[in-house]
């Protein structure tokens, strides 16, 4: 009964009870309070009757509209499983990025359990090892890809199947939930202009090389070519060679690049990532070449690169972000149905002499 029939019931009542009074002869004036008592009481029987019915109807769409309000929510007690497809943990940055996740996982979502895999380097493994983690179910998969092109069937197949997927560092030539990245292509631009800064804008330049294929290598090299190409005429690339971002095969190839220019005819090495920075300044050392004054960059932010920047092996470094914990929040938000953007920009910074004590003991270990 809503408030409408509660109303009319009232008016009733109060019609009935006002008849009676009216229509009464004299002679029987002396039984009107009993009457009025009677009409009272039942009055008030009918009203409590009624504002029941009331209060019970009320509770009940209060109930439908908390349930339909609920529907699709999380509760925040469901337990989720996510893969993470690692690339390879053979450098400082990799480790990074799993790890401060992780940690920051374990201090704000316990209910994240984890499936981790480890490509050791090897596309092939990586692609299999996403497959693996679709076999067993997983809610959500994290992936720092080694190449593009490599893991497009198997990311694909992910997506297909339901799953979602949260890419970091690299991305991958298919569609994804979100892609957490920073720009390579304009670290590669902040490289150009900083090199070209130190060196007056002319000068040979030797660009050590990533891995051909990734999406880290391809945007740092065309960030910092199409801008010395475009900006800088007197500065030419003399030299450059895919080093797999591996500090071994930097040290051979800058082994060969010394004996192939002489004194004064290399100006600065641009590489593409901190370890091979790191090999290279050690190479030109090695050489007995240090004295020439060859600017050496690198990219990704470690401890052992910002040492490096501030006894002046290095000219500087430009710090990759981690992904963290951008990639973590990002992956919690799409398992709990939560607003957020398929894209994640985060920023990079340059670490030079002017301002590598600030972060000194901040790098990847």
């Amino acid at each position: 009964m809503n408030k409408k029939v509660l109303s009319a019931l009232l008016t009733g009542v109060m019609v009935v009870s006002l008849s009676g009074c009216g229509s009464a002869p004299a002679e029987t004036k002396t039984e009107e309070p009993a009457k009025e008592e009677a009409v009272a009481e039942e009055t008030t029987e009918v009203a409590e009757e009624a504002a029941e019915e009331v209060t019970e109807e009320a509770s009940t769409e209060e109930i439908k509209d908390e349930a339909t309000a609920t529907v699709d929510e999380p509760s925040g007690d469901e337990t989720f499983t996510i893969g993470y497809a690692q690339r390879a943990t053979d450098a400082a940055y990799t480790i990074a990025i799993k790890e401060r996740n992780q940690e920051y996982a374990k201090e704000h979502y316990p209910n994240l359990q984890w499936v981790e895999t480890d490509a050791q380097g090897d596309v092939a493994t990586q692609a299999a090892n996403i497959e693996d983690l679709i076999s067993r179910g997983v809610d959500l998969i994290m992936v720092s890809p080694l190449t593009s092109d490599g893991l497009t069937d198997a990311v694909a197949e992910a997506m297909d199947a339901g799953i979602p997927v949260v890419t970091m560092d690299r991305e991958v030539d298919t569609p994804v939930t979100v892609k957490v990245v920073a720009d390579n292509k304009e670290m590669g631009v902040m490289a150009a202009d900083k090199l070209a800064e130190m060196m007056g804008g002319k000068g040979n330049v030797i660009e050590v090389c990533g891995t051909t294929g990734s999406s880290a290598a391809i945007d740092r090299q065309a960030g910092f070519e199409e801008t010395i190409a475009s900006k800088y005429p007197d500065i030419k690339i003399v030299d450059s060679q895919d080093c797999d971002f591996n500090s071994a095969k930097a040290a051979s190839y800058m082994e060969d690049m010394l004996q192939k220019y002489g004194e004064g005819e290399i100006q600065a090495i641009y590489c593409h990532n901190d370890p091979m920075a790191e090999a290279v300044a050690e190479t030109v050392v090695a050489a007995g070449r240090d004295n020439e004054g060859i600017l050496i960059t690198g990219m990704d932010g470690e401890e052992a690169a910002f040492q490096m920047v501030e006894n002046g092996q290095m000219a500087f470094t430009i710090i990759y972000p981690t992904m963290s914990p951008e990639a973590m929040i990002a992956a919690y938000n799409v398992l709990t149905k939560q607003p957020q953007d398929e894209v994640v920009n985060c920023i990079p910074t340059l670490v030079s002499k002017e301002n590598v004590a600030e972060h000194l003991g901040t790098g990847l270990q």
